[in-house]
């Protein structure tokens, strides 16, 4: 027995001073995956405000479909950005081979949405339904893509009917769900290199996507009120967010020179494991890694329809108050 665990402790001592060595001396690899937990982390906080764009009607209160002398509803459509300070994402690009348009640390998001809400039969409440879609489009003068897709309903439950009672506002709760995919999609000019301490990996010419996707639960109270050609409004929201954020590289993956074998992947993944910062999945034809997280997010919005009988125009300006973010967007309708 005393000789079975000779070797067992030597290993152990043999490891503990190659990963203080590695922890010396490597960089890239770590600031690789910090970067990857600091992105998974911002956008836990920045996504649901994203999703929270479109259903931002002026109208906390549409009315009912059912009973109702005119039946309520309404289709259109609108479009907008938000901002998200996402610093951490030019350190994962920089390693990854990609280069970010300005350098910026804030990213700008845009959808697309088509929209509509029905009233309710009977009860004095109203429900909306979502989607977007934006496929890849290239930022100007860089080889990187972006896209998105957000889709998502709500309910609305009247505190105060203003379509019945022009002496009231509209005042609504709501309770509604969301969900947000995006990512970048580019290829490195140039091969990357990606030391270890004890070697570097070397991806050749590799193509490159970082992803995200959001599932929210979102949460509002709303007021508003009518004067014939114009209707102010103003907001609050608050969302949970399930946020995932990943990285992936298809190349062909050498380690100091030769074709990477699973001794250095168990390396590497050993390094990473003793600093707390996860596994990377590595193989002969790339690397990925994805991190989960989640978070809440608080905002406030507001702005002003202009209504032309049954065609409304809709400005909306959204802050975030977690993080300091800002949106806005822009959207016609027809609602009866």
């Amino acid at each position: 027995m005393r000789k079975a665990i000779k070797p067992v402790i030597l290993v152990f001592f043999l490891l503990t001073g190659i990963s203080r060595m590695a922890y010396a001396q490597i960089t890239d690899i770590i600031d690789l995956q910090k970067s990857l937990i600091s992105f998974s982390d911002d956008f836990a906080k920045s996504l649901p405000f994203n999703a929270s764009l479109g259903l931002n009607w002026s109208d906390a209160y549409i009315g009912k479909f059912f009973p109702s002398l005119l039946p309520h509803f309404g289709v259109g459509n609108s479009i907008g950005f938000t901002s998200a300070k996402l610093p951490a994402v030019k350190t994962l690009a920089k390693y990854l081979g990609y280069t970010i348009p300005n350098e910026a640390d804030t990213l700008i998001f845009p959808a697309y949405i088509v929209e509509g809400r029905l009233g309710g039969i009977f009860y004095p409440i109203d429900m909306g339904i979502k989607f977007g879609f934006m496929p890849y489009n290239k930022f100007p003068n860089n080889k990187v893509s972006i896209y998105s897709l957000l889709a998502g309903a709500d309910v609305r439950y009247a505190l105060l009917d203003g379509k019945t009672n022009i002496l009231v506002p509209n005042v609504s709760l709501g309770f509604g769900i969301n969900y947000m995919k995006g990512g970048l999609e580019g290829s490195a000019q140039t091969s990357q290199t990606i030391n270890f301490g004890i070697g570097s990996i070397k991806l050749e010419n590799p193509g490159v996507a970082i992803d995200w996707d959001c599932f929210s639960l979102d949460f509002k109270a709303q007021i508003s009120k009518s004067f014939i050609l114009l209707t102010p409004y103003m907001g609050i929201g608050a969302s949970y967010a399930f946020a995932s954020a990943s990285y992936s590289v298809n190349a062909n993956v050498t380690a100091n020179g030769s074709t990477i074998d699973q001794s250095y992947i168990n390396m590497i993944n050993f390094l990473l494991d003793n600093l707390g910062l996860g596994n990377i999945g590595i193989s002969q034809s790339g690397i990925s890694s994805t991190r989960k997280n989640s978070d809440f997010n608080y905002r406030i919005f507001g702005g002003c329809s202009f209504n032309l009988l049954v065609l409304k125009l809709d400005l909306t300006g959204l802050y975030s108050i977690v993080d300091s973010n800002y949106g806005f967007s822009l959207g016609v309708r027809f609602q009866i």
